[in-house]
């Protein structure tokens, strides 16, 4: 098992129970309103559903060798997906909230940890 693996299982899950739980959390985060049922679903799905089928496939990868090359692959593709699209939104629109800098860091980090399977 990798580090990146276990680490990203960890950061999965507890990012997607809570959106799950509780989604308005987003909002103290991001300042991202939730302020209508649709968009408290929209973050349940993306950031709840999402965290927790991604917790699922580095459990999958952990626990059973011949996936886990294509789903590490995938999920670190995924995560620089994210940091990228992330580094593209801030270079249009510098944001104000630190915290963004944080995210796309953690990101692009555990993105290419899992792509190369560090």
């Amino acid at each position: 098992m990798h580090v990146s693996t276990f680490l990203a299982f960890t950061l999965f899950a507890a990012m997607g129970g809570v959106m799950l739980w509780k989604p308005e959390y987003l909002t103290r985060l991001t300042g991202v309103e939730l302020s209508t049922v649709e968009s408290r679903n929209e973050a349940r799905a993306v950031y709840g559903g999402f965290g927790v089928a991604m917790a699922l496939a580095m459990f999958i990868a952990m626990v059973y060798s011949p996936l886990s090359g294509g789903i590490l692959l995938t999920s670190g593709l995924a995560l620089i997906g994210m940091a990228a699209g992330r580094g593209y939104s801030a270079w249009l629109e510098m944001p104000t909230n630190s915290l963004i800098w944080v995210f796309l860091g953690i990101e692009a980090l555990l993105g290419l940890m899992l792509f190369f399977r560090v």
